[in-house]
């Protein structure tokens, strides 16, 4: 989300984008962001389980983990969202209709919104989402089974955070300290 100060103009072309043009750049970002996640080899790696050592090891183990397999966990948590929905086709239907609206008003647009020649803030925009979304959930009777799928999906996440040594992931580019050579002589 871009501060009010930073929005970049909208030029002419931009404002006329078909619907057809507006879902595929919404699919590519999607594509994209689901393609950098981590190989589920490497999620599931069975050989990097054991107990943590302490709460401190726990604690700094789930921030790792959380951080690296972030779009991992994301699915996961889904997927049981979706599992706890499944019983009621409608719910599911909502639930896809709510996913898809966030989908493209709040994560996968590169400009502003325009309406009637004006700019959507961002904050109504969410606020009109969560409202949206409570308000839908409500009257379909399906507000349990999704907190139900969404505790769920974040104990199977919180488990496996705990859980996965991160001794063996590799290092992230920007993660990476290079070595100053204060006192290196040579």
């Amino acid at each position: 989300m871009l501060p009010p100060e930073n929005i970049l103009p909208i030029t002419a072309e931009e404002r006329h984008h078909s619907f057809g043009e507006v879902i595929s750049l919404s699919v590519q970002n999607l594509i994209a962001f689901v393609s950098s996640q981590r190989p589920w080899l490497e999620f599931l790696a069975l050989g990097s389980m054991d107990l943590p050592t302490s709460f401190s090891s726990a604690v700094s183990r789930s921030k790792v983990n959380l951080r690296h397999f972030v779009v991992n966990y994301s699915l996961i948590t889904a997927a049981s969202i979706t599992l706890f929905l499944v019983s009621n086709p409608t719910a599911l239907v909502t639930l896809a209709t709510f996913a898809i609206l966030w989908l493209l008003l709040c994560f996968c647009r590169d400009h502003p919104l325009v309406l009637y020649g004006r700019q959507v803030s961002e904050k109504v925009i969410f606020f009109g989402l969560i409202v949206g979304s409570f308000w839908g959930f409500w009257l379909t009777h399906c507000f349990f089974s999704l907190v139900l799928g969404v505790l769920t999906g974040v104990l199977l996440c919180l488990v496996h955070a705990v859980l996965r040594n991160p001794d063996d992931l590799f290092v992230q580019e920007e993660e990476v300290v290079v070595p100053s050579h204060f006192l290196h002589w040579s």
